[in-house]
């Protein structure tokens, strides 16, 4: 991957060994994978662009050796996927330092966009979108994926008040908890988007399982390197040492308890992931709030 500044075919099992990394172990990433692929659904001709690509672990294994556009705004996660593809021997995508809300490229350059747990992270949310809706083109489709607050709390241990990685100033903090439905439907309004369909992931049983594994990691990093925040490429740094090792033995059994979610079906989970395309012939909709507004001044 050639990384520089800024102002599908199926993964073969070689080469998707070769890149999995911590990311393999991920609850919340494996659990929203099959989700993400359903929802975009990357087929025919056409470039990808995935903002904040954390480790890439998400990137290969929806667009696989399709042309993508790796963007991040921490360069060591791009140096990371850069040189786990190396590794494989796999075709570099080019890799860009560049802000979500700032994107340097061409109006319509895209047809398909990934951008996965990223706006909660910005203060200027409306910019980001307004970015993505810039760069995708009239037929393509992109894939958003949020914390879901529709339920209350998005996740256990913000219920229990425990403070975690998102909370403190860093790469990971959450600016806010998330979105739902009604919240991101009028975010992406705003700007020429709607919702074409939205799914789940991170029901009941991985949510407490994940929690389980996050309080271990904050007391981890912690203990070992005096964080409170950190960024994937050095959660990334744990590979190979005896913490990571006993983990990924214990984490069989982690996937079966949250395979439990199973017996609670359709149910609504932490996770919502939303497939976006233009809005009608282009036209540029109102949410909610402003149409009322609109019908007031009418």
């Amino acid at each position: 991957m050639k990384i520089r500044e800024a102002g599908n075919s199926s993964p073969e099992s070689g080469v998707a060994a070769a890149v999995a990394g911590v990311s393999a172990f991920d609850l919340p990433t494996l659990d929203k994978i099959p989700v993400i692929k359903e929802l975009l659904r990357v087929a025919g001709e056409g470039l990808a662009l995935d903002i904040g690509i954390g480790t890439g672990y998400t990137t290969f294994h929806v667009f696989g050796n399709r042309p993508t556009v790796c963007v991040d705004l921490h360069r060591p996660n791009l140096e990371y996927f850069r040189d786990r593809m190396r590794n494989a021997s796999a075709a570099e995508q080019p890799g860009v330092v560049a802000m979500a809300t700032a994107l340097p490229f061409r109006s319509g350059a895209f047809r398909f966009v990934l951008c996965s747990e990223v706006l909660e992270h910005l203060e200027d949310d409306d910019s980001a979108v307004r970015e993505i809706s810039r760069v995708l083109s009239q037929d393509g489709r992109a894939v958003i994926t949020v914390p879901y607050t529709g339920i209350g709390f998005t996740g256990f241990l913000e219920a229990l008040r425990i403070k975690t990685v998102h909370d403190f100033p860093g790469p990971e903090f959450h600016v806010r908890p998330g979105y739902d439905e009604r919240s991101l439907a009028a975010l992406l309004a705003r700007h020429g988007l709607e919702i074409e369909r939205h799914a789940f992931y991170m029901r009941f049983f991985t949510r407490v399982a994940v929690d389980m594994v996050s309080l271990s990691h904050i007391i981890y990093q912690r203990l070992a390197h005096g964080r409170r925040s950190w960024t994937w490429s050095e959660a990334a740094e744990a590979e190979g040492g005896l913490a990571f090792r006993l983990y990924t033995l214990a984490f069989p059994l982690l996937q079966a308890f949250s395979k439990m979610d199973r017996l609670i079906g359709g149910r609504r989970g932490f996770g919502l992931v939303a497939s976006v395309r233009k809005s009608s012939a282009g036209e540029r909709r109102l949410s909610p709030a402003q149409a009322q507004d609109a019908q007031k001044e009418a």
